[in-house]
């Protein structure tokens, strides 16, 4: 990758994602980088914030206050303030990377503008129904379909995206799969001794759609089975009241521990490494757009050494059952439990999943998969 490359890249967040790593990849292989960060509408933060980095070191951070209250004028607030970023810095970009399609029309318009020279849509998912009001959804679908044909490039988490999307007869051109990475080298998974085989662990958003409702009902019958489990829940969401009240109405508070949004990745990574199962039971919906992408979760576990069980929903469910990393489920208490408790009962099965579960995420890199892309960018190759 040039060094000499400056880059814009722009995101909306809840917690640390694919944003962040790109990032932290790009610190030191640009001589000027801008990071912005919108936060989602259920995220406690309520500014943007935009880090700017100049030969690889941090010369500054710019906050911006969302609006008062969520509605539709903050999406048009947050796309006004990426479009004015790059004219109020007075920079222009070699690459624009917007991880949305409001972002990336953005991106898009700079181009116009002679502020970018080319414009990455970094898909991190792709929904057909976005949202239930017809009028809306429309206009979300128009936006992306615009975005996706009008970049320079785009950079898709899974295979499946660009199929779907070919199905519904976008023109697609440039597009690369930039799959989920891990920070395999970074984490301290435990050694066996440390291992524990019965905490279990779900990290991510408490919203509908991620199964973490499915997961608690499991754990009620996983406890009466194994009297040792141990269930920790990593994040927050709109569903975190309604699940702590089921989990106290089930008797469950002494083995159930919420820990809240953890801003730092690397402090999450710790806490996933004192744990021995990763879940990832995500609802079979037509909804759902775990079906369309990769779920980040799912190759953090892998890379703390979690072997992962999992509904038949994303497409990385096939690599986990044909790896044997972890266990394919369907979307089912009971499955669920019994996947957990073979797990814990039969140490061979656990630590060859553990093993595997390591092997796999060891290919998976964050440095690795931005390297390939940006190779292929720089080369013209997809």
């Amino acid at each position: 990758m040039h060094s000499k490359l400056s880059v814009f890249t722009c995101t909306h967040f809840f917690t640390t994602g694919p944003g962040n790593e790109l990032e932290e990849f790009l610190q030191s292989k640009t001589t000027y980088l801008a990071c912005a960060f919108h936060p989602f509408y259920y995220s406690h933060l309520r500014h943007t914030f935009v880090r700017i980095y100049e030969s690889g070191s941090l010369s500054r951070t710019l906050y911006f206050r969302t609006l008062p209250k969520f509605g539709t004028l903050n999406y048009v607030r947050d796309f006004a303030l990426t479009l004015t970023m790059p004219i109020a810095l007075r920079r222009k970009f070699d690459y624009f990377i917007g991880s949305n399609p409001l972002n990336a029309l953005a991106g898009i318009l700079l181009r116009r503008l002679g502020f970018v020279q080319d414009v990455v849509f970094y898909k991190i998912d792709y929904v057909p129904k976005r949202f239930a009001n017809r009028v809306l959804n429309t206009l979300y679908n128009r936006l992306d379909r615009f975005s996706s044909e009008h970049s320079d490039w785009t950079w898709n988490l899974a295979q499946t995206m660009i199929k779907e999307r070919s199905k519904r007869g976008l023109r697609l051109s440039h597009q690369l799969v930039v799959p989920i990475g891990t920070n395999f080298e970074r984490i301290r998974r435990a050694p066996p001794s440390q291992v524990i085989p019965s905490r279990l662990v779900y990290m991510g958003s408490l919203r509908q759609g991620q199964g973490i409702q499915l997961a608690v009902e499991a754990f009620s019958e996983i406890k009466r089975e194994l009297s040792q489990a141990e269930l920790v829940i990593v994040g927050n969401g709109p569903l975190e009241k309604e699940l702590k009240s089921n989990v106290t109405k089930l008797g469950l508070d002494y083995c159930v521990t919420f820990t809240g949004q953890i801003p730092s990745h690397e402090e999450v990574e710790r806490i996933l490494t004192t744990c021995g199962i990763g879940l990832a039971p995500y609802e079979p919906s037509t909804d759902n757009y775990t079906q369309y992408t990769e779920p980040g979760k799912v190759k953090v576990y892998l890379a703390c050494g979690l072997p992962v069980v999992i509904t038949r929903v994303p497409e990385i469910a096939r690599d986990i059952e044909q790896s044997g990393a972890g266990v394919v489920i369907d979307y089912n208490a009971h499955d669920l439990a019994v996947a957990i408790e073979t797990l814990i009962r039969d140490e061979s099965t656990y630590w060859k999943a553990r093993s595997a579960a390591i092997s796999f995420a060891s290919r998976y890199t964050w440095d690795s998969i931005f390297e390939t892309a940006f190779s292929s960018m720089l080369n013209g190759s997809s």
